[in-house]
């Protein structure tokens, strides 16, 4: 009889399917939310790095100390601004403005009034024989005149009569009130001055500006010789003279006018006062009124820094004038061209990291959402960072590329490290300089900062990698400076030389050591920097050093001491285990420290019910007795969920947690689920056992380090039940053990290699074989008979 389930060799050809596009398993792959959710935050990194560097422009490649090895054109027509003459105009403008002076009159009207009582006074006296002592000492005073036209003395009864004849009544009273009215009012218009009381550089010496108090929007300008007492008072006597000899034509009025003029110059005040806050307004409105004097240059014009001359600040600050110009005028098509092209760097650099990662290193940095936001976080810090420092005069931009690969190589490793700085590098050189000497300059440090930063078990290894970074980068700026002849503080004395050349002159030597110790300095300090921010960056990437784990492994933790209290067994039991994954850990290559660490704490869930565990019971006491396989099962796997619950809340490390989760993978509860088998085989009734009920939740080990403490875990557990350990028997039984996690696929999902599994199994055995060891018996003392 023919099979009818046969099936043809072209059925059987036609059933195999191959796709022959396995794109279309790269889509479906990238087509979900997950994937596009960690695509758009790479965009998103992408895009704040292509706004914050102005990607659209090109940067600005110079920097001062560099010598140019051939004149530099201007490439587009642009203006600086002349600072000499700039200040010339403004220092002009300040000489010119007005200050402001008040004008308190008051005291002139007084003075007035005092003149007419006193005259008043001298009009009642009848005769030179009545008059009172003070009355002749003012009349001594009043009648002097030391200038023309009266150089004179005026005799007592002469001031009396032309008092008496020019005053004799009402109307002459009125006359002489006019008189003075026409002389003052100018004069208590403008003030009076002694000296001006600002200088030639705070404003005009020629013109003041006169305001009244309280009055802010009215004011005079005034020619300064016209308020000046010394020059006022012979304009005064003229006036005097003119107005009192119009009014009354007697003889005696010019002496009436000479009393007054004595008196009034005697005792004419000083009404103007500078307002030094209103003279300083207007002197900053005149000088921020000033528009600066410029410089035309042309690209026709010639170059605008000669060939072989140092840039210095001057320099610099006309070629950052043409860098603006020249971008200002860049068409959107320009732009966009450079636009693409940063962008397709970018993206060329995304595909080649994160290949190199995905197939050589550790994929989750790039399938896990939170590792990739910190990988894409800390190069996104790097870059702003540096693009910062990169500017003159701090050019400091090794600092952040320095301090970046420390923490990516504590935080990813080496490799990982090293393939992210050199992508980093060549982008900040882009982004800062566009020179190839500057990607050297920050590749080396960034790799000798990588290579050098080992295992941190303390504070001191940072500074020595300081050391070590600082004394690359000094070597390779050094060197980078002789072969180009360049460097941050280079003169030439010449046109452009050649490296060896420049060398030979007399200062740059000096210059270059002087900008490699600069540098070298930055990286140096970057060791005692990271030492202080190391807890920042283990708290920010959940990474742990060397450090943080033995500071975790001190026994009084408190969690390990609660376990040493509350289930003493278990925590022997932990210590052996941490002993025993340690060195089995460091025979791969593994971290050993963080092995043992994830020992101490791999069993803590425990405590809750401590006396369920073989460890923690006394002889003939098994609570397990009284319990169903089933709900014994559910307490012996509940410890891996209490221990993590339990290390989440004292806020233990992800990695301690997953060594908490992983310890046990998916293996099967064997002594539980034989029981219920057994039981269900002697019940017909029963229903079959399903085996999934009495594994461990998993998940099954992620890393070598899990996979080392699982097997560490439970040889340690079962050598205890061994009657006679002897290094044979526990040979068999490491190898029994490690082949039965095997083949349960409890090391699929970790780098774990059957090379290393045999390395961790000898391993195993020799440290089992040293605790087991045989130990000589020793007679018994016999006792004298």
């Amino acid at each position: 009889m023919s099979n009818t389930n046969a099936r043809t060799r072209s059925e059987r050809a036609a059933n195999l399917r191959i796709d022959r596009y396995p794109w279309r398993a790269w889509f479906a792959k990238a087509a979900t939310w997950e994937s596009l959710g960690r695509l758009g935050i790479a965009v998103a990194v992408a895009v704040v790095i292509v706004i914050f560097v102005r990607a659209w422009e090109p940067p600005f490649a110079y920097r001062q100390g560099f010598v140019p090895q051939r004149s530099i054109l201007a490439r587009v027509p642009f203006q600086v601004v002349d600072e000499v003459k700039t200040e010339v105009l403004k220092s002009q403008a300040a000489r010119e403005v007005y200050c402001v002076y008040e004008n308190r009159n008051e005291a002139i009207v007084q003075l007035a009034g005092a003149l007419r009582d006193t005259l008043q006074a001298l009009h009642e006296v009848p005769d030179v024989t009545s008059l009172t002592k003070p009355q002749i000492a003012l009349l001594d005073v009043l009648g002097v005149s030391d200038g023309e036209p009266m150089p004179q003395k005026i005799p007592h009864e002469a001031a009396l009569e032309a008092i008496h004849k020019t005053l004799a009544g009402s109307s002459d009273w009125s006359k002489y009130t006019s008189a003075m009215r026409e002389v003052l009012d100018p004069i208590l218009e403008t003030g009076t001055l002694k000296t001006l009381a600002h200088d030639l550089e705070l404003g005009n010496q020629r013109y003041i500006r006169v305001i009244k108090p309280g009055i802010e929007n009215q004011h005079i300008d005034v020619e300064v010789q016209r308020v000046r007492l010394a020059e006022l008072n012979n304009s005064l006597r003229t006036s005097l003279i003119r107005e009192i000899q119009n009014l009354f034509p007697n003889e005696e009025s010019k002496t009436l006018a000479q009393l007054v003029y004595n008196y009034l110059s005697l005792n004419l005040p000083e009404t103007l006062t500078l307002n030094t806050d209103r003279s300083n307004k207007a002197r900053q409105e005149a000088i921020a009124a000033v528009k600066p004097a410029m410089v035309s240059y042309d690209p026709n014009f010639g170059s605008i820094v000669p060939i072989g001359k140092m840039l210095g600040e001057k320099e610099i600050a006309l070629l950052r004038a043409e860098h603006a110009a020249y971008t200002s005028k860049l068409n959107w098509k320009l732009r966009l061209q450079r636009l693409a092209a940063f962008c397709g760097l970018i993206t060329a650099l995304y595909v080649l990291v994160g290949f190199f990662i995905y197939q050589s290193l550790d994929r989750t940095l790039i399938t896990d959402t939170i590792k990739l936001t910190q990988v894409l976080g800390v190069c996104l810090g790097c870059v702003i960072l540096s693009v910062l420092a990169a500017s003159d005069p701090l050019r400091a931009e090794v600092a952040p590329v320095t301090l970046t690969a420390i923490v990516a190589t504590i935080a990813f490793g080496r490799p990982t490290s090293l393939m992210l700085m050199a992508a980093l590098s060549l982008l900040i050189s882009f982004c800062s300089r566009v020179d190839l000497s500057e990607f050297i300059v920050l590749s080396s440090a960034a790799a000798a900062a990588t290579l050098l930063c080992g295992r941190i078990r303390n504070r001191t290894r940072l500074i020595y990698v300081g050391l070590g970074v600082a004394t690359v980068v000094f070597f390779t700026v050094l060197g980078l400076g002789v072969m180009t002849g360049q460097s941050g503080g280079v003169i030439t004395d010449g046109p452009a030389m050649s490296g060896i050349q420049t060398f030979t002159n007399s200062l740059f030597p000096v210059r270059l050591i002087n900008e490699a110790a600069w540098q070298a300095v930055i990286v140096f300090a970057c060791g005692p920097l990271m030492a202080g921010l190391l807890p920042v960056f283990e708290r920010l990437l959940d990474v742990q050093t060397d450090l943080s784990l033995l500071e975790l492994s001190d026994m009084s933790h408190p969690l390990l001491r609660q376990l040493a209290q509350r289930a003493p067994g278990t925590y022997n039991h932990s210590i052996s285990v941490a002993a025993l994954a340690e060195s089995a850990a460091e025979a791969i290559g593994a971290n050993g420290l963080l092995v043992r660490v994830g020992a101490c704490f791999h069993d803590i869930g425990k405590m809750f019910k401590p006396n369920y565990f073989v460890e923690n019971q006394t002889p003939g006491a098994n609570r397990h007795d009284t319990l169903q396989p089933a709900m014994s099962t559910l307490i012996i796997i509940a410890h891996v969920k209490d221990g993590a619950d339990l290390g989440r809340k004292h806020k233990l490390p992800k990695r301690i947690i997953d060594f908490i989760e992983q310890h046990h993978g998916t293996t099967l509860v064997e002594y539980f689920f034989r029981m219920a088998t057994k039981k269900s085989e002697q019940d017909p009734h029963a229903v079959e056992v399903a085996e999934n009920t009495y594994r461990y939740p998993g998940p099954k080990p992620q890393t070598r380090e899990a996979a080392v403490l699982m097997l560490a875990d439970a040889v340690e557990s079962a050598s205890r039940a061994l009657v006679e350990p002897t290094p044979s028997r526990l040979q068999n039984l490491v190898e029994q053990i490690a082949m039965k996690k095997l083949l349960d696929g409890q090391f699929e999902e970790c780098a774990l290699t059957l090379k290393e599994l045999e390395l961790i199994k000898t391993s195993l055995t020799k440290s089992l074989t040293a605790i087991y060891h045989g130990r000589i018996k020793y007679p018994e003392k016999q006792s004298a008979s």
